[in-house]
């Protein structure tokens, strides 16, 4: 005989061990059920973790990306290219100084085009003038000699290498050399005279001296 309370502890007793029984059968399962929810969170942090690095990556190396693409074309001499920046972070704002770098050169370059073309227009005038002058020069009959700041002799007409007796194998030398002759001596203290001073004081005095009739 057993007291009520003694029987009604073994009856939990008896109603626990079976209940530990049912669930003991369902452990495998459920370890199944929770490992493979730990499982799928695991998954989902790895692939929210992959993408996320793939994003700012990709925020990363695409300016970069863009900006060496950029300096490219502007080595190859396209300098209308721009890059629109997609961030408004310190890669935006490296973007916009790249483009502003860019119009700059672009404008440097119009004015370098601008100052080539004047360049090219004014070299075609002077040799236009040079040989308008040379032109002259030849037809007159008057000797025309002219001599450069170290005293060397540049030019010189026909008629100069008719009356001085010279030819076009005395051009570069200095008047030291072409007027050392006996009947050029006389000559040579009037030309350096005129490489100091003003020039047309002298020119009537040379053509005086070299004129003997």
């Amino acid at each position: 005989y057993l007291a009520g309370d003694v029987a009604q502890n073994a009856r939990r007793i008896v109603d626990a061990y079976e209940s530990y029984q049912q669930v003991r059968i369902l452990r495998g399962p459920l370890e199944g059920v929770y490992l493979s929810f730990f499982f799928m969170m695991t998954l989902l942090i790895l692939v929210s973790a992959t993408w996320v690095g793939l994003y700012l990556a990709k925020r990363i190396t695409r300016p970069v990306q863009q900006l060496a693409e950029g300096a490219r074309a502007i080595a190859a001499g396209k300098f209308d290219h721009r890059i629109e920046p997609e961030t408004r972070d310190e890669f935006g704002g490296l973007i916009e100084a790249f483009n502003q770098m860019a119009g700059e050169l672009a404008s440097s370059q119009r004015r370098l085009e601008r100052s080539r073309s004047d360049l090219e227009q004014k070299n075609s005038e002077s040799d236009s003038r040079r040989r308008y002058i040379e032109t002259i020069l030849e037809r007159i009959a008057t000797g025309v000699i002219s001599v450069d700041a170290a005293g060397r002799l540049t030019t010189m007409n026909g008629a100069a290498m008719r009356l001085l007796k010279l030819d076009a194998a005395h051009l570069g030398r200095t008047i030291d050399e072409v007027f050392a002759r006996a009947d050029l001596a006389p000559l040579h203290p009037a030309i350096a005279r005129g490489m100091t001073g003003r020039t047309g004081e002298h020119i009537g005095q040379v053509l005086e001296r070299v004129d003997p009739a």
